[in-house]
Parts: C-alpha cells; sequence; structure tokens
C-alpha cells in the first residue's frame, strides 16, 4: 500500500510488545519528522478538530501518547490539562520534551488502567487502535475513566476496523447505555499511503 518507511513496516508487523517497543525506540528521533513531513499523516490535527468541536477545556488523557503530537497539538488551541501514556519510554521521553503534559506515565493499554473512574472530561488515542498495537477491549477501560458527558475521540485504521470487533464492540457499549457515538467519520490517515481510518467520537453516558 502506497509508500512506508521500512521502520514504519516493522511497527506495522510487530509480533509482540518487546517487537513494538523496539522499533519505537528506533524511531522516536525522527518519528514527526517523518510521519507529519514525509508521509502526511493526518490523524492528529483532524482529531484535535474534532475534539475541540465538543470540548473546550478539561482534563484530558492522551492515550498512546506516542512522541506528543496530539498533546502538543491540543496545548496550543485549547485550555486542556493533559496527562499522556504510552508503552515506548522513548517515545514518552520525546513526549516529556514537548512541556505540554503535567504526568507522562509507562502503561501497556491492554491490561487494566490504574486511573480512578471518571477521572477525565476526556480521553484521545490517535493512531494507537491499529495492527499490533491496541486492541479495541481497551475501549472499555477509556470509557470507565471518563466522566459522564465527557468524551472519548479515537481513530482505528481501516484494515484493523475490518479485522477487529470495533463495529460490534461500539453498539455493545450503546446497548448497555455506557456511551453515544455522536461522530463516526472516514478520513485520510496517512497520505503517503493512501490509508484510511475511522475517526470515531463517543459521549459518555
Amino acid at each position: 500500500m502506497g509508500n512506508r518507511t521500512e521502520i514504519h513496516d516493522k511497527v506495522l508487523n510487530a509480533k509482540s510488545l518487546d517487537d513494538i517497543s523496539e522499533a519505537y525506540g528506533i524511531w522516536a528521533k525522527s518519528y514527526d519528522q517523518d510521519l507529519l513531513t514525509e508521509l502526511g499523516y493526518q490523524a492528529p490535527a483532524r482529531s484535535v478538530e474534532l475534539l475541540r468541536k465538543h470540548l473546550a477545556t478539561g482534563r484530558v488523557l492522551d492515550a498512546g501518547c506516542g512522541t506528543g503530537l496530539v498533546g502538543q497539538l491540543l496545548s496550543t488551541t485549547g485550555d486542556f490539562q493533559l496527562d499522556g501514556v504510552d508503552y515506548s519510554e522513548s517515545m514518552l521521553a520525546e513526549a516529556q520534551s514537548k512541556q505540554c503534559y503535567q504526568n507522562l506515565q509507562q502503561v501497556d493499554l491492554n491490561q487494566p488502567l490504574t486511573h480512578e473512574t471518571a477521572s477525565y472530561d476526556a480521553v484521545i488515542c490517535i493512531g494507537t487502535f491499529t495492527l499490533g498495537h491496541v486492541q479495541p477491549e481497551a475501549l472499555r477501560e477509556m470509557v470507565r475513566i471518563t466522566k459522564q458527558g465527557g468524551v472519548i475521540c479515537f481513530t482505528v485504521r481501516d484494515e484493523f476496523w475490518l479485522k477487529s470487533n470495533f463495529g460490534k464492540l461500539l453498539n455493545e457499549l450503546e446497548q448497555a447505555g455506557l456511551t453515544d457515538t455522536t461522530e463516526l467519520q472516514t478520513i485520510d490517515y496517512i497520505l503517503t499511503e493512501g490509508s484510511k481510518c475511522k475517526l470515531v467520537l463517543l459521549t459518555v453516558l
């Protein structure tokens, strides 16, 4: 599919958390330049635009914050108190250098979170629900830690959406009275690949 760098392929084809950690350790320093300038990564800007449409201020968890691309955009476009979590220590070091997060923590999003229930006004999770990374069920924990009336904004790479149970999970959350699917769009993901993703915004009930 389109043009990818060798390290991007390695990330997408990772078979374990160790593989992912190793790949991001190599990629961390050039990640922003590669994705934004060379590859045309659209998801961060589009997702921040959507979140700001529904939330002007508040406490936000950037789940899978990576190098802090999303946090940097949020910090310059609104009055948000930002925390970030990610599995890669190398990516977290890059996020720390952007000085837009109050707290950063190494976390495996496929495991239960230690954050208190209903402690965030929003969760944003961009570029994390993708092949070999975080599984759909992690969304349940994001719902748990979001306040009633708060929102969860996330992307799912199209090929992962098709191979996973995201559609079924969103229906289950709605039927249980936990969330409302307020926005569901298909947008460009990475221009040089020609890839698409789902951009979703849930309201927590």
